[in-house]
C-alpha cells in the first residue's frame, strides 16, 4: 500500500451509554447489571475528531459510547478492531466519566 493511502489510526476504549431521561448520559448496563468495556478504531471514513476521555463517539451500528482511553494502533493492524463511525461533539457528565474510568481500570 502506498504511503498516500495510509491513515492516522488510533484505537479506543469505551462503553456504551443510554440517555438518562434528564438530558444526560449514564452506562449501559447489561440484564445482570454489568458493563462491558469495548474497543473500536478510527476508519478512513472516520468523522470528527476526538478531543478528550469523556466525549462521546457513534458506532457503525449507531450505539453511543463513551470513550474512555485513547490507545496507538499500528496500521497493519487496524483490521483486528472494529472502526467507528463518527466523534460527536457532546460529552458524558464528570461523574459518569469517573465511573468508567474506575471500571477500566479494574478491568
Amino acid at each position: 500500500m502506498s504511503k498516500k493511502d495510509k491513515y492516522e489510526t488510533h484505537r479506543y476504549e469505551g462503553i456504551p451509554v443510554e440517555d438518562d431521561g434528564n438530558g444526560g448520559y449514564r452506562l449501559k448496563r447489561d440484564s445482570a447489571g454489568q458493563v462491558k468495556i469495548h474497543t473500536w478504531r478510527t476508519g478512513k471514513h472516520t468523522k470528527g475528531r476526538f478531543h478528550q476521555p469523556g466525549q462521546l463517539m457513534m458506532t457503525e451500528n449507531n450505539m453511543m459510547v463513551v470513550i474512555l482511553k485513547e490507545l496507538p494502533l499500528a496500521f497493519k493492524n487496524r483490521h483486528q478492531v472494529t472502526p467507528l463511525q463518527r466523534f460527536l461533539t457532546v460529552s458524558v457528565s464528570q461523574s459518569v466519566l469517573d465511573e468508567g474510568l474506575v471500571i477500566l481500570d479494574e478491568a
